[in-house]
């Protein structure tokens, strides 16, 4: 059974790996909140070689608020955003948690961005805030 596995809402676009996961946070950036219509985005980051993508997940790039280029993939049919990729990261790949089906495995240890979360967004106080992105 692979660590980590999903699929998008219409199930045209799926994934999997059985890598370690390099980091799991929560980011309260402008650009992961428009993207994603929340209040922050939850992302696992992993090795891109190590992740199984089947289907062609369309990309959208754009400048992110930390200057990286960044592309969204996202499902073509319905939408559903799944994967980040942030050129200030290469060979990485970081998964929308929406779309885990091993739920048990998303597990934030910090959150990013805190300069620019929305006011009213609980926080958990265990976890880091950091105001930008760490190293």
């Amino acid at each position: 059974m692979p660590k980590l596995s999903g699929q998008c809402l219409c199930g045209n676009i799926a994934f999997s790996t059985d890598t370690e996961i390099l980091r799991a946070a929560n980011c309260h950036c402008a650009d992961c909140r428009g993207a994603t219509g929340a209040a922050f985005a939850t992302l696992l980051t992993v090795d891109e070689d190590a992740l199984t993508i089947t289907g062609t997940p369309k990309a959208y790039g754009h400048k992110a608020d930390s200057g990286a280029d960044m592309e969204k993939l996202f499902c073509p049919d319905c939408g559903s955003q799944m994967f980040a990729r942030n050129s200030n990261r290469p060979g990485t790949l970081s998964i929308r948690a929406g779309v885990i089906e091993q739920t048990d495995e998303v597990k934030p240890a910090f959150n990013l961005f805190g300069d620019s979360k929305i006011a009213s967004t609980p926080l958990d106080p265990d976890l880091p805030l950091f105001d930008r992105m760490p190293g």
